[in-house]
């Protein structure tokens, strides 16, 4: 390993040579911190000369540096054994004294004239550029480097095992800085120059947190739903934490698996989340038999700390395997209520490939068959060119053929939420809309609308209206996307496919964005996302602005589409790099049939190619979000259920067919 190292090195260094770049990396330099630059050009901002004349300063820090002195430093802050190397190449240390008196006389000058030195040193500021880009390049612990299927990634391991592991870990920003002994700074604090976000550092048992995480509530018993959920396809799971519960509203059915292992179907267990000093969790465990208590190690008398470690993760309760999560009963801050619901990889076995997260105040019953249907739900195979009935422009009827779609793959699925007013993106009443939204879950908006939520609400407008702005537009119409903030949904229940990157992304992305305002209203954070993504994906795929003329021929198309497609349920993001394009369901074109054709019967129209609205990508490397509408619920649940029927009357018959096997 010590001679292929001595070789790559080696090789370095030739690259070096032949793009002559060894000299430059003795040159010494004056370096200058970026905020020590901005903070001498804002003082500079306050001169004014005697004579009003025009004054140039030439900012430095007064030390002449050599580049390889930055790379060395930058070498050993993101070295995994934190050991200095020396470089092969070795510097004549010559002294520039023209140089090095100039960079004395630029320190000297602005001290004197704007009261102003640099205060970061090229160490520091060596920590704070590595530490900046590595916080955008790896914003996240990675994943376990054991993929179950290619294309896959598993996020269940804890950071504590990752850590552990004999692999190397790549650094995080905190890390450097603490390695450097700098304090991480926070941009609503004390420091207004600061350019990291408040949440530097996120919960341990959150699949979006880095090596530098902070301990929490769920660190205790991520082994025991481990434990409860190996083997599990899908888990379904609620959680009544941050108070004194005293009775579960949310009932469903006991799953641990069996019962759909013994069709062959994808198994399903169902947990739930709850204080286990809570009065529910005294009562339940109070009912539990002596002899039950004598299987799992403790008696009656025993007090009830021993009890919860002993049978955490054994007890039923309305259906639900109840996890019991010490130091709940107290209110909780935003990264750990909204852990489970939107970052839960961690939280459950390898083997779990989807969640089924429910709100504790949803109005129906939640059953395991919810969340097998839903879960199904996440992929959806090609689905053929057919011919639909629709109105033209003039309300007519028309005969339509809608091109092939190809297959589609979720990495979420939600519901859209209600009462949402029609409007275009850009000009979506947010004001109005989040009223709606709090209401829609259970909140007054006259007494519980906080300064955060209008703080929320308000950067977003914005944030909207600065990007929207046409003075800071493009002047190439081509490229004057708008940030569209329209997808509105219920998270009362949301399905995770927790096996693929791009759906750890987003959730990560919404996470972080949502517990940075400490609000209830993720709903908002998830729209706010989408529609960055949305811009980013635009402007990727160089997709043509919406302009007024093509959302008036978009508004009869969708009509159409919605009539026999389920693409406006299906949301792409952006994929990884080298993954064919999504399909926006803007782009499935109908076609009309022509007037001499509308008389044949389907099949026969069915010869009549159209012009292809967009490749088949044929792949399923390509993602997207399902907003999926009630309509298509009841539809896809009716297929899903016959489906399913057929599934069980061909796994009785070969029951049979194999018992009546082993009786000849």
């Amino acid at each position: 390993k010590k001679k292929e190292d001595k070789k790559e090195e080696e090789r370095s260094l030739n690259l070096i040579e032949e793009a002559g770049w060894m000299d430059s990396a003795h040159d010494r330099r004056d370096f200058v911190f970026v905020e020590d630059a901005v903070g001498a050009i804002i003082v500079a901002m306050q001169y004014r000369p005697v004579d009003n004349s025009p004054t140039s300063f030439n900012i430095g820090s007064g030390e002449m540096s050599p580049l390889s002195s930055l790379s060395d430093e930058i070498q050993y802050l993101a070295s995994a054994d934190g050991e200095r190397k020396e470089t092969s190449a070795k510097s004549k240390h010559v002294i520039d004294v023209e140089r090095s008196s100039s960079a004395r006389a630029a320190g000297l000058s602005s001290a004197e004239y704007l009261r102003w030195s640099a205060t970061t040193s090229l160490k520091d500021g060596a920590a704070r550029l590595l530490a900046w880009h590595l916080d955008r390049a790896l914003p996240y612990f990675p994943p376990d480097s054991s993929v179950l299927d290619e294309g896959e990634v598993d996020y269940s391991s804890s950071v504590a095992d990752l850590q552990s592991a004999a692999v190397f870990t790549p650094p995080d920003g905190e890390g450097i800085l603490k390695h450097r002994g700098i304090a991480s700074c926070s941009a609503d604090e004390d420091d207004p120059m600061c350019l990291r976000e408040a949440h530097t550092s996120y919960p341990c048992a959150s699949e979006c947190s880095t090596g530098s995480c902070t301990p929490s509530i769920f660190d205790s018993v991520i082994a025991t739903t481990h434990e409860a959920t190996e083997d599990c396809d899908v888990v379904m799971f609620t959680m009544s934490l941050g108070y004194d519960l005293k009775e579960m509203q949310l009932e469903t059915e006991f799953s641990d698996g069996e019962a759909q292992e013994e069709w062959k179907e994808t198994t399903v267990c169902t947990l739930a989340f709850v204080p286990s000093e809570s009065t529910l969790a005294k009562d339940v465990i109070d009912q539990v038999p002596p002899a039950a208590l004598e299987q799992r190690g403790v008696s009656q008398d025993s007090d009830h700390e021993t009890k919860v470690e002993h049978l955490n993760g054994y007890l039923a309760h309305h259906g639900w395997v109840l996890i019991l999560v010490d130091g709940a009963t107290r209110p909780v801050m935003a990264e750990e209520m909204f852990l489970p619901k939107l970052a839960p990889a961690r939280l459950f076995h390898s083997t779990v490939r989807k969640v089924m997260f429910v709100d504790e105040s949803f109005s129906h019953t939640p059953y395991p068959d919810d969340a097998q249907f839903l879960a199904s739900e996440t992929s959806r195979g090609v689905l053929k060119s057919r011919t639909v009935t629709g109105p033209d422009a003039k309300g007519r009827k028309t005969k339509y053929k809608l091109p092939e779609e190809p297959q589609r793959r979720a990495v979420l699925v939600v519901s859209p939420a209600r009462g949402i007013p029609e409007a275009d993106g850009h000009k979506m009443p947010l004001k109005e809309i989040t009223l709606s939204l709090m209401k829609a879950i259970g909140l007054d908006p006259e007494k519980d609308l906080s300064r955060e939520v209008r703080a929320q609400r308000e950067y977003y407008e914005r944030a909207r209206s600065l990007v929207n702005s046409a003075d800071l537009r493009s002047p190439d119409p081509s490229l004057r996307h708008r940030l569209e903030i329209k997808d509105f949904i219920r998270s009362r229940w949301i399905v995770h496919h927790l096996k693929l990157e791009e759906g750890h992304q987003l959730r990560c992305e919404w996470y972080r964005e949502h517990v940075r305002w400490n609000t209830h209203l993720d709903q908002l954070s998830f729209a706010y996302v989408m529609a960055r993504r949305d811009l980013v994906r635009r402007i990727v795929t160089r997709q043509p602005p919406r302009t007024a003329e093509s959302e008036e021929e978009l508004t009869l198309l969708q009509r159409i589409i919605q009539k026999a497609s389920d693409a406006g349920d299906w949301h792409p993001i952006i994929s990884a790099e080298g993954a064919p394009p999504p399909i926006h369901h803007s782009q499935v074109s109908p076609e009309a049939i022509p007037e001499n054709l509308q008389d044949l019967p389907d099949h026969e129209i069915g010869k009549v190619e159209p012009e292809a609205a967009f490749e088949d990508v044929g792949s399923t490397s390509t993602y997207y979000v399902r907003i999926m509408s009630d309509a298509k619920m009841l539809e896809s649940r009716k297929w899903w259920m016959k489906a399913r029927n057929n599934h069980r009357k061909m796994v009785k018959r070969m029951k049979e067919a194999a018992e009546a096997a082993n009786e000849k």
